[in-house]
């Protein structure tokens, strides 16, 4: 099995224009390797991962800082790394240093100018925003394809590696196709590690995105952001003219005030080009690569199990989801860092939440509970429904009332919320069993009633009812044993 940066790399030198047999020879891999991984969308599983140095990497960012910019020798360095408890050699050291190389003290750079569809630019940047009169922090990500500079913008309360992902597809979604690379910034979502020789170590999900939408990802030197200023400037516009003294009502509102911005944005002429960034799209769009079939985010959802109260937990609290997914699995997605969308097995999507920003907090959406029975709550009215729903009800709630210590409007009540998933025949027939046995608690109901399916309407349909906290099963030759 190839990795995912040779599965990449043979995708750009198939869209490049050259052919299987010499792709198969500059990558010394075989014809039907460099067949397969034109084939299909779906990046491999599996990676070789390089492994970076695991003492000098707890002290990477102190070595560069004094050799890149106080321009310490290697044998100071060593020096003040051991005072910060390094345990390496001098020979480690000095090989890290040799992938270093210091910077031209000039700060001139010289533009540089892609055709049509060549490139893209790609960072994101902090910001404080008034959300709701409460200062909260968000992430501004900016896509900008290098020669029409036509943007996107978007918004996420997080900077992890599924929002980087996720705002990186949105952008390229939003230009309706993908330019033949893209130049990022060396965060380490995207960029692991930068090896010898300016090599860069990509991250996988990095990769397989890349992969999947065929473009060449092209990481700029450390500290020269300026190589890729057609995206960093902009950021001053976005702070200027869009963050400082505007305040928004929610995130809602601030991603629909995101797109009448942007909107002018790209219709207003562009300093350099002299031209609106949507003038020059026209041009630019039909040289793009064509979007995948499928996005590739979809593939980082995340599986959870539905409890028996309609909830699924997700970052320490729970959500609601419709009732008829009880005890069921679905699929989660977080957007932007603060929205929770659920999703059925078949990709349809059931509900969404704004996540708390509290722990421990429970969520619920009232419509997920209209399809359920509501059970009695008073102590007379649970009686008066247990006795008259069955016909064993009056006998079985007396047992209940004679046993000591036994709350039985309680165990009654949570006989009558059975009748979400069992027919009111087999509860019955259950409750002839128990009084059989002389056995009266709604343990022991449940536990007779897993002989019988579930009714057709059931929240589910597959597995067994949960079970209170520390309670076993039993046979009912447990119950018979009670009565000899």
């Amino acid at each position: 099995m190839i990795s995912v940066e040779k599965w990449t790399t043979i995708r750009n030198l198939a869209r490049e224009g050259y052919g299987k047999k010499a792709i198969a020879r500059m990558l010394k891999v075989s014809r039907n390797t460099v067949r397969k991984a034109l084939s299909t969308d779906e990046p491999p599983r599996y990676v070789r991962r390089v492994q970076a140095d695991t003492l000098i990497a707890p002290y990477r960012e102190q070595i560069e800082k004094m050799y890149l910019e106080k321009g310490l020798i290697g044998t100071r360095i060593y020096n003040e790394l051991l005072k910060l408890g390094y345990t390496g050699s001098l020979t480690t050291l000095y090989r890290y240093l040799g992938t270093l190389k210091k910077e031209p003290q000039e700060k001139v750079t010289v533009r540089f100018e892609t055709g049509p569809a060549e490139q893209a630019q790609f960072d994101w940047s902090p910001y404080k925003v008034l959300i709701a009169g409460r200062e909260q922090l968000v992430y501004c990500f900016l896509l900008i394809l290098s020669y029409s500079r036509y943007k996107y913008m978007t918004f996420s309360l997080d900077q992890r590696l599924n929002s980087v992902l996720e705002a990186l597809e949105e952008g390229l979604s939003f230009f309706g196709g993908v330019p033949q690379q893209i130049l990022i910034d060396n965060a380490k979502q995207m960029v692991l590690a930068t090896l010898k020789d300016n090599i860069k170590y990509f991250h996988e999900s990095f990769l397989a995105l890349a992969g999947m939408y065929s473009f060449k990802p092209v990481a700029c030197q450390i500290r020269r952001a300026r190589t890729k200023g057609k995206v960093e400037r902009p950021f001053y516009t976005v702070e200027q003219h869009f963050i400082k003294g505007n305040e928004f009502s929610s995130l809602d509102d601030l991603f629909a005030q995101r797109d009448e911005f942007l909107e002018e944005w790209n219709h207003k002429e562009h300093s350099t080009t002299l031209v609106p960034p949507a003038e020059l799209f026209l041009k630019e769009k039909e040289l793009l690569l064509p979007l995948p079939f499928k996005r590739y985010c979809d593939s980082l959802r995340e599986l959870r199990k539905v409890s028996w109260d309609c909830l699924i937990s997700v970052k320490g609290s729970r959500y609601s989801v419709p009732s008829e997914y009880a005890g069921k699995r679905v699929f989660i997605q977080i957007e932007h860092g603060y929205l929770l969308k659920v999703f059925a097995p078949d990709g349809t999507q059931l509900c969404s939440h704004e996540l708390s920003a509290k722990k421990g907090t429970t969520n619920i959406k009232q419509e997920h509970y209209a399809a359920l029975k509501p059970a009695p709550k008073s102590v007379p009215r649970i009686r008066e429904v247990f006795s008259s729903t069955f016909k064993s009800g009056a006998s079985f709630y007396q047992g209940l009332q004679n046993r000591v210590g036994l709350n039985a409007a309680y165990h009654a009540q949570k006989i009558l919320l059975l009748r979400e998933y069992y027919d009111d025949d087999a509860i019955e027939q259950s409750l002839v069993k128990a009084l059989s046995f002389k056995a009266f608690s709604h343990e022991v109901v449940t536990n007779i009633l897993r002989q019988y399916p579930f009714k057709e309407t059931a929240p589910r349909t597959e597995g067994s009812l949960p079970l209170e906290p520390g309670y076993t099963p039993r046979s009912l030759s447990y119950y018979n044993a009670l009565t000899h």
